[in-house]
This record gives structure tokens, C-alpha cells and sequence, in this order.
């Protein structure tokens, strides 16, 4: 049913269909395991391709060749509709059994435009993928400064920890002994060391 209503470009028939129960990845089995999808965007069915998209279909899937909604709708050089599965984040890098990405199918199908879209994009992941390792460099180096900052500062805790602990083991300074007077009678106090 789903298949010949793309076939036709009738979304509200597949709307009809999904409302219904149908699920929005279903497969037919005598095309492949050619899902929903794949098929509108091969069609060149841009409206049935959005209508999917926000029920939830799968992006990336693969047919039994491996073949993918973005692969299909290179191949048939459907340029708008390969953006809109680019943004909805269609894996570019996906191949059919035999090798083939989309923007491979785009180039051998003669193209251009749409491989121009798939090269400009690979361009971005590239550059992205690129910026991210740098980031995650900059991170990393800056982790490992606050923890050798972190240690550094526990070891002159430590240090300075040390250092007071010892000073109070420092001996004592013992006082001086009492002078004691000696006769009778005398006491300390009335004990004087100048001369008469």
C-alpha cells in the first residue's frame, strides 16, 4: 500500500497508512528490504521525506545492497532532498556492499550539483572532526595542568606541614638554676651578687 502511495507522491495516503499503525520504518520485502524512506527520497517525494523524518524514521538505515536513503536520492541526483537528509544527520560515509557512498552514486550518475553538496559536507565533518580533536587536546592539557598544579599545592602543604611539626619538637630551653644562699637563715631573694 505505502509503496505504490510513494510511487504517486501521495503523502497524505502514507499519512493515512502511519496513522493507521503502519510503521514509519517499515521494509518491503520485495524491493530490497527498501524502507519507507529510502523510497521517497529515491522518488524525489521531498514533502513524504519530511513527513518521515518528523515521525521519527530511521536516517541511516541500509537495504539488503546496503544502499541508504541518502544513497538513493544521490544517485538520482535529488539535491534538495540529500540536504534535507544531511540535516537531519544522514551518515554520508555509509556504502553499499559493493563500495559505492552517495557521493560516489552522485559522481558516477553524472550530478554535479548534488555532488558538490556531498563534497562541501564531507568538508565540514572533516574540519569539525578536526576542531573536536583540538578541543579535546586543549582539554586534556589543561586537566593535566590542574592536577599537577593540584599535587604541587598538596606537596607544599605537606612540606609546610612538616616543617611546623618539627619546630615544636625542638628542645626546650631548661631556665637557669636558682641561686640558693647558703648560711643560715639566708633565702633566695636577700642572695645579692654585687659587692658590698
Amino acid at each position: 500500500m505505502w509503496l505504490e502511495a510513494l510511487q504517486k507522491g501521495n503523502a497524505h495516503a502514507v499519512t493515512a497508512w502511519l496513522d493507521e499503525g503502519g510503521g514509519v520504518d517499515a521494509r518491503c520485502a520485495e524491493r530490497y528490504g527498501l524502507t519507507l524512506l529510502m523510497g521517497a527520497a529515491g522518488g524525489g517525494q521531498e514533502a513524504v521525506v519530511r513527513l518521515l523524518l518528523q515521525r521519527g524514521a530511521s536516517v541511516n538505515l541500509q537495504h539488503s545492497s546496503g544502499g541508504t536513503a541518502l544513497i538513493s536520492s544521490a544517485l538520482c541526483g535529488h539535491t534538495t532532498i540529500v540536504q534535507v537528509l544531511l540535516d537531519a544527520k544522514a551518515d554520508a560515509s555509509l556504502q553499499t556492499t559493493n563500495g559505492s557512498t552517495a557521493l560516489m552514486r552522485a559522481e558516477q550518475e553524472k550530478h554535479p550539483a548534488t555532488a558538490q553538496l556531498l563534497r562541501q559536507h564531507a568538508k565540514r565533518q572533516a574540519a569539525e572532526a578536526e576542531s573536536r580533536a583540538a578541543a579535546s587536546l586543549v582539554h586534556a592539557a589543561a586537566a593535566a595542568d590542574a592536577m599537577a598544579a593540584e599535587l604541587l599545592g598538596e606537596e607544599a602543604a605537606e612540606k609546610q606541614a612538616a616543617t611546623k611539626k618539627g619546630k615544636g619538637k625542638n628542645k626546650k630551653v631548661k631556665p637557669p638554676p636558682k641561686a640558693t644562699a647558703t648560711g643560715a637563715g639566708s633565702s633566695a631573694e636577700s642572695v645579692s651578687l654585687c659587692p658590698l
